[in-house]
């Protein structure tokens, strides 16, 4: 196999997912390590439901279905951030908007600091 020439400011990284290594280009490496162990945790979670509802995990289920389920799984937690995060900008946007309402369009007249006598 033809060793394949980095991308520009990328280097190859190797990653280990439930025994099996893949090398990958990237130029945030911090960010993959922490993507891996998202995937890792998700599929210890599998595991741990799987040890809680039926003992161990079910004989039929083969590599690809199992890393399917992890998808689907991230896909699902993905897709309950994003609507988390589109609510609470809702949320700010509502504030926001009856706060400039409250806010008088012309400004009041001045108040002087002092007055006339000084005092």
């Amino acid at each position: 196999m033809k060793a394949q020439v980095p991308l520009p400011g990328t280097r190859p990284v190797t990653v280990t997912v439930q025994g099996r290594s893949l090398q990958i280009q990237t130029d945030q490496p911090e960010t993959l390590v922490a993507a891996l162990q998202i995937l890792e945790d998700t599929f210890q979670d599998m595991d741990s439901q799987c040890q809680l509802r039926w003992g161990s995990v079910p004989k039929g289920l083969d590599t690809p279905s199992w890393y399917l389920l992890g998808a689907l799984n991230l896909a699902h937690r993905v897709a309950r951030l994003e609507r988390e995060a589109n609510q609470h900008t809702h949320n700010l946007e509502q504030t926001l908007s009856k706060l400039l309402s409250d806010v008088p369009d012309e400004p009041s007249a001045p108040v002087p600091l002092l007055d006339e006598d000084g005092d």
